[in-house]
């Protein structure tokens, strides 16, 4: 295979039980076809995520959102001196170089899925008042323009399909929604998949791997909750 490319980018497993909306960086590495699509193979970024219950030392994949440490995970870095967790080689939803939103420069903004599983940005702009449309796979919002709202080192809000379409799910069934920040690194926490629909306490972090932060009543956990509280025409 050829060698992966690091480019400005947004990417998601497309079946995960958790996820992270908070980045850190806006770029990522792997191997991508096209600008947008479900095919992108995206490079494993491990870091220390304390220990399994056995006592073996785990490490946590922010890509791919699985853990590291099994027998056979040793077995394969031994194998092929390569350090990556079960799922690299899986296929993930990504867009590259997407649209970074900047809502202070916009009023009257909405954004909403699509049926077409696209989300529909429309708002204008402050400057003029131009008409913003945009029909988008996913959406970056700029967080400099949201103080306040997620911690210092958070760069961006990255909008994906999975986490769009099950924050409208939620919201739809009327399930107690809020917004859990991880107890060790203070990142927002997403539910994603059936853990969107079940409220709950405990809420394993998508960004460090911590598994152990506790909400104050059961909930489902999304950024996109805080947003919509500040722009209550999203969603």
């Amino acid at each position: 295979m050829t060698t992966p490319l690091t480019l400005p980018g947004i990417c998601w497993p497309l079946q995960a039980s958790t996820g992270h909306l908070a980045v850190t960086t806006q770029h990522i590495t792997g191997h991508f076809r096209a600008g947008a699509g479900e095919d992108a193979i995206i490079v494993c970024d491990l870091l220390a995520a304390g220990k399994f219950r056995n006592g073996a030392a785990r490490h946590w994949c922010r890509t791919h959102q699985c853990y590291w440490g099994t027998q056979a995970d040793v077995a394969d870095w031994q194998a092929t001196r390569q350090m990556r967790c079960r799922q690299h080689a899986s296929p993930m939803g990504y867009v590259l170089y997407p649209a970074l939103f900047d809502p202070s420069q916009f009023h009257a903004t909405t954004l909403r899925p699509g049926p077409d599983g696209l989300l529909q940005l429309r708002a204008k702009a402050d400057d003029g008042g131009a008409l913003l449309a945009r029909d988008l796979a996913a959406l970056a919002i700029d967080c400099r323009a949201l103080p306040g709202l997620f911690p210092p080192d958070v760069v961006q809000l990255n909008i994906t399909p999975p986490a769009a379409q099950a924050f409208t799910a939620a919201l739809q069934a009327g399930t107690p929604l809020d917004c859990s920040d991880c107890a060790r690194c203070g990142h927002p926490h997403l539910d994603l998949g059936s853990f969107a629909l079940a409220p709950h306490r405990r809420h394993s972090c998508g960004h460090c791997g911590h598994d152990a932060s506790h909400s104050a009543t059961a909930i489902v956990s999304t950024p996109l909750w805080r947003l919509r509280q500040r722009y209550a025409q999203w969603f």
